[in-house]
């Protein structure tokens, strides 16, 4: 019997775990599972189909050669079995199980692996100061995320945004509203200068004055402490 390896979580590391196993050893069988139905995309590439560079949401989970990376894709091209809109529940890991949900129909299902791999990436931080569950308030995490922000930005229906956090996606988002649409943009960061994680202050000066002769607002050494609106709007 060839090795099952199932991998959790099909959005960027999940696939590409996947394509060097069956590459590594092609008689593997390989099994991918999400619980969305897009899958194969990177997360970065999110603030530029925000801002218009990636004009179509295909385009962040299609090949240089516009082919879908979708479940056929990957059963085709790669020999990898896909599973979208299936959650794991739990993992036996004495008898090598995993129990999945699909979400379409609620159906259980036990499947056996020889190997299994805990691709899931990470969790959004939502900030526990009062107004983070607020209708108007976004994460940027997946593409429904990224949809979302767009079709409110694309249909006039944002004047001003402010983000939260000045690392690159931050920042990226920052620049795709306030270039592309002219939102009248700010970026609020705790740190006192922005990318903290990247730059040193020195450094973080150019990025900043960049920024602010491109007309988005940077407030650094700054904490959030409360989001004030209307939870229906």
């Amino acid at each position: 019997m060839p090795e099952h390896i199932i991998i959790i979580g099909a959005v960027a590391l999940g696939p590409k775990v996947a394509c060097r196993l069956k590459r590594l050893n092609p008689e593997a069988r390989i099994t991918l599972i999400d619980k969305d139905n897009l899958i194969s995309y990177g997360g970065c590439g999110i603030p530029y189909y925000i801002g218009g560079d990636i004009a179509d949401l295909k385009g962040l989970f299609s090949t240089f050669a516009h082919a879908v990376r979708d479940m056929e894709f990957f059963r085709t091209d790669k020999g990898v079995d896909a599973l979208v809109g299936v959650e794991a529940l739990s993992i036996n890991r004495k008898e090598k199980k995993l129990l999945v949900r699909n979400l379409n129909n609620n159906k259980e299902q036990v499947l056996e692996y020889d190997k299994l791999v805990i691709a899931t990436g990470a969790t959004p931080v939502r900030p526990p100061f009062p107004g983070v569950d607020l209708s108007e308030v976004f994460v940027v995490s997946n593409l429904h995320h990224a949809e979302a922000i767009k079709e409110r930005i694309s249909k006039g229906k944002v004047e001003k945004a402010v983000v939260i956090g000045a690392g690159a996606v931050g920042i990226e988002l920052a620049e795709a509203m306030a270039d592309m649409w002219e939102v009248d943009t700010t970026i609020i960061e705790m740190a006192d200068h922005v990318l903290p994680a990247a730059l040193g202050k020195n450094m973080s000066a150019v990025v900043e004055k960049e920024l602010r002769e491109n007309d988005i607002n940077v407030l650094v050494s700054q904490r959030v402490v409360r989001i004030n609106g209307d939870k229906e709007h």
